[in-house]
């Protein structure tokens, strides 16, 4: 180790410490590092100690990362088994500076280690290391893979945020990665919400044509009512599913550029969980009383409940866009959802048709999905303006 990254430990300081072998994954921990200072700033993250001649390097080495709250231990799939010309292994070597850097972290409880894997790396089991170094086993690692680097890196870094305190974390300006999408104008939010309406189109289409639709008139008799209202939990969790599903696909094929396996079952979990918590806000009150809703009191209760729903698949698109924009996502669309609710109140639709009950689905997820994306592609560009970073084209 021969470059120090970052200035000195100070008692007040929060760092973030990247451990890696250099003649196995220095490109890794090189792209690692670089995302880690342009979140936490370049003093706030070490890669490597400088080693002035003289110096008793595991003093120096102790002391470095004693002055951080978190170690990435940056591991190949040869971090284990890596040798020494004589054909020992590294990490058996009392004087290794991986070893030397994890000890310190392990023996410190204010030290977070946490197992970064790159390139196929697989976790090592307990027996493998060496006695000083088993409680690694018990960590629980984050993968890093080339094809959703930049979504599983915001993951690892919203994470960090948790462990760092404010205090000395002074945000310095430092080049970001580009923002999420790279496109010309706004066809990014134009593509989301088509794909979000077409899926509320055909959700609610196959909704209706597996409960074979009944006319929504208030019955008589509680067992009319509880099968009223499963049939329009039914209706509405079905539906949001599909939406989830394909707006989370449209996401990771788009956005994350990741695999789109996890993606789409969070899509059709949080949908599902969308439609069934706006269903019973609306099928509630709507159903359980004994002298029929006017049609105002029905539309004033779904300004709520297509709010939280709404709210619900915003989250799930800031979620897969940036993790740390949760909130804010949940809260652009449910007053998108508030929104479409208010105006087909202020229109009087009544959507009791099979075919209007339709089109109302595949609007209301077109205009929270678009409302929700377009606010997402704002703040990337806010942020790359901020950062003198190109937004993209456009």
């Amino acid at each position: 180790m021969s470059v120090e990254t970052g200035s000195a430990p100070s008692a007040t300081s929060q760092k973030v410490f990247v451990c890696y072998r250099r003649d196995e994954t220095a490109a890794h921990a090189g792209r690692l590092y670089d995302a880690m200072v342009a979140r936490f700033g370049e003093g706030n993250v070490f890669m490597d100690v400088e080693l002035p001649p003289g110096v008793d390097f595991e003093e120096r080495i102790t002391k470095v990362v004693s002055g951080c709250v978190a170690l990435l231990v940056v591991m190949g799939r040869n971090w284990v088994t890596a040798t020494n010309e004589d054909g020992t292994r590294r990490i058996d070597e009392p004087d290794d500076f991986v070893r030397l850097e994890l000890q310190t972290a392990l023996r410190n409880p204010g030290i977070t280690p946490i197992p970064v894997l790159v390139h196929g790396a697989q976790m090592p089991n307990r027996e493998d290391l060496p006695a000083e170094l088993q409680p690694l086993a018990r960590r629980n690692a984050i993968e890093l893979s080339d094809g959703r680097w930049r979504y599983d890196v915001e993951r690892l870094m919203d994470s960090l945020d948790g462990l760092l305190p404010p205090v000395g974390r002074e945000r310095e300006v430092a080049p970001e990665p580009p923002p999420r999408i790279e496109s010309a104008g706004w066809r990014p939010v134009l593509e989301g919400a088509a794909v979000a309406g077409v899926a509320g189109l055909l959700g609610r289409r196959l909704a209706e044509s597996f409960l074979e639709f009944k006319d929504q008139e208030e019955p008589e008799g509680n067992p009319e009512i509880i099968e009223h209202i499963w049939m329009e939990l039914t209706r509405r969790t079905g539906t949001l599913a599909i939406v989830g599903a394909a707006l989370a696909l449209w996401l990771a094929l788009r956005v994350v550029k990741a695999p789109p396996g996890r993606p789409v079952a969070k899509g059709v979990l949080i949908g599902a969980i969308a439609g069934l918590v706006g269903g019973l806000i609306w099928t509630i009150p709507v159903y359980y009383p004994d002298e029929k809703s006017k049609f105002t009191e029905r539309a004033t209760i779904e300004l709520v409940s297509l709010a939280v729903s709404g709210g619900l698949l915003g989250m799930l698109i800031g979620s897969l866009w940036r993790p740390r924009r949760r909130a804010a996502a949940f809260g652009i669309g449910a007053i998108a959802g508030f929104a479409f609710a208010a105006l087909v109140l202020a229109v009087a639709w009544k959507t009791k048709a099979p075919g209007e009950r339709v089109w109302f689905s595949g609007l209301a997820a077109a205009l929270i999905a678009g409302a929700t994306i377009a606010t997402m592609h704002v703040l990337d560009r806010s942020e790359a303006r901020e950062r003198g970073v190109s937004a993209g084209p456009g």
